[in-house]
């Protein structure tokens, strides 16, 4: 999926998998060797007895289930020290988040090097996902000047619902691109997140405004640095607005609430999109309807939409209100399989 999105140009000013020398300025900068803005790594692991074989190489090959996919040009091979970089990467010292430990267990050694991208794999998500130039041409067509993209990895509640709203007031249209890929345990599976966005456009949303299709990468639960690699992705799909929350792309209490928020509008002329802010929403039992603290001052009436207790609903098959969530959305997942039970 990694190759693919760099294949395809998801992953621009990448042209390949990064080298020592680009993932440690990543590491230390946010940025490539070049200079180019870019905060997380994407690399390439090889099994230890691979190691010899490909530092005598000019070129490899790259297969998967026996396709060939792209050509590499090795430029160099290099073994990092994880928790070496686990503070600058993700903020913390805790082997045990989420992101560092899907790094660690990638590998032991990796490869960088330009590639030159041969075809791309259908998967179980292919008919959901739409390239860089498909979105832009659907931009196009629609007439649409100004598109907010919208990340997200859970199935929708009311408070996604109002953010949606609240961007199309200012912008002429949406891309909505949930991340379906390498998750964590008590994540939404793809097919529960895509069921519940094909039934919200179908029948809640402005067809002629919004834009459905996924984003096939893993979540690295990097905060603000995953913030702002979800900016640029978006901005190559064409979108010139992207949308950020409370704690986006965060895990469990890593984060400042707008943490990630700060560092994409200190970005944002460097990013070329403009950073639409969101307040956390949630329902005031007051003023009978989601909101933020925007517009609601009633401190003591709030009630928090909390994906948390949503998801724990949904696990035990607990009504849930149609205040924090749609009772067709619920409807219409609650008979399947919906979460990840083991770590993907």
């Amino acid at each position: 999926m990694e190759l693919e999105k760099i294949g395809i140009g998801a992953f621009k000013p990448l042209t390949g998998f990064m080298t020592k020398k680009d993932f440690y300025s990543v590491v230390n900068k946010m940025r490539l060797s070049n200079g180019k803005l870019f905060p997380l790594p994407v690399i390439l692991p090889i099994l230890n007895s691979e190691v010899e074989k490909i530092n005598q190489a000019t070129k490899i090959h790259l297969f998967f289930k026996n396709i060939e996919v792209a050509m590499m040009t090795p430029k160099s091979i290099f073994k990092p020290d994880f928790k070496k970089i686990i503070k600058l990467l993700f903020g913390t010292e805790d082997i045990n988040h989420p992101g560092y430990k899907m790094l660690v267990s990638s590998g032991e050694y990796f490869v960088g090097g330009p590639i030159k991208f041969i075809k791309k794999v259908k998967n179980n998500y292919s008919s959901f996902e739409l390239s860089p130039q498909k979105v832009k041409k659907n931009i196009k067509m629609l007439g649409l000047k100004y598109v907010a993209g919208f990340q997200t990895r859970n199935v929708p509640h009311k408070a996604h619902e109002h953010i949606l709203h609240l961007a199309l007031e200012k912008v002429d249209g949406l891309f909505i691109q949930p991340l379906i890929g390498k998750k964590k345990k008590g994540d939404f599976l793809p097919e529960a997140v895509m069921t519940s966005y094909n039934l919200l456009l179908d029948k809640f949303l402005p067809k002629d405004r919004v834009i459905l299709g996924v984003l096939t990468t893993s979540m690295r639960y990097a905060g603000p640095r995953e913030a702002v690699f979800h900016a640029i992705i978006r901005r190559n799909y064409g979108c010139t607005h992207f949308l950020v929350g409370r704690d986006q792309a965060g895990v469990g209490n890593y984060y400042g609430e707008y943490e990630a928020q700060n560092l994409c509008v200190k970005l944002e002329k460097e990013l070329k999109i403009k950073i639409i802010k969101i307040r956390g929403p949630f329902y005031c039992a007051k003023c009978d309807k989601i909101s933020t603290d925007n517009v609601c001052q009633s401190v003591k009436d709030r009630i928090p939409v909390s994906g948390t207790k949503i998801r724990e609903a949904l696990k035990n098959k607990e009504p849930i209100s149609e205040k924090f969530m749609r009772p067709e959305i619920v409807q219409s997942i609650i008979d399947k399989e919906i979460f990840i039970n083991e770590e993907d």
